[in-house]
């Protein structure tokens, strides 16, 4: 069975915590970050994907529904270390044009 691992930690900027997964993010595996996720604590968020080698449209969709929620608070977001697999769901959904993609956790904070 496969398993996602989801560590959490405070970004350096205030009120943004970073998400690093590890492992497939897939329907199987989604239900974990997305509980994370609902947290009402939770405001701005970087998702690191570096660990994640590959993904399906849950995932996808689990990033968008954070991100639309972001988007109707006001909060922060970002993806950072997408790998060339994962990077192409988003390519051929044309998701990359809409979420915000950064190469490393510095520059979506240096964006913020």
């Amino acid at each position: 069975m496969e398993q996602m691992d989801i560590e959490q930690e405070p970004s350096r900027i205030a009120d943004v915590t970073v998400f690093r997964l590890k492992g497939p993010f897939t329907l199987s595996t989604m239900f974990d970050f997305q509980g994370a996720l609902r947290d009402t604590a939770l405001k701005g968020t970087i998702i690191d994907l570096t660990g994640v080698p590959y993904m399906d449209s849950a995932g996808l969709g689990v990033l968008l529904g954070q991100f639309a929620h972001a988007q109707r608070h006001g909060n922060k977001f970002g993806l950072v270390g997408i790998t060339p697999r994962v990077l192409t769901i988003f390519e051929i959904t044309h998701t990359d044009q809409i979420l915000p993609i950064f190469a490393t956790q510095a520059d979506a904070e240096n964006s913020f």
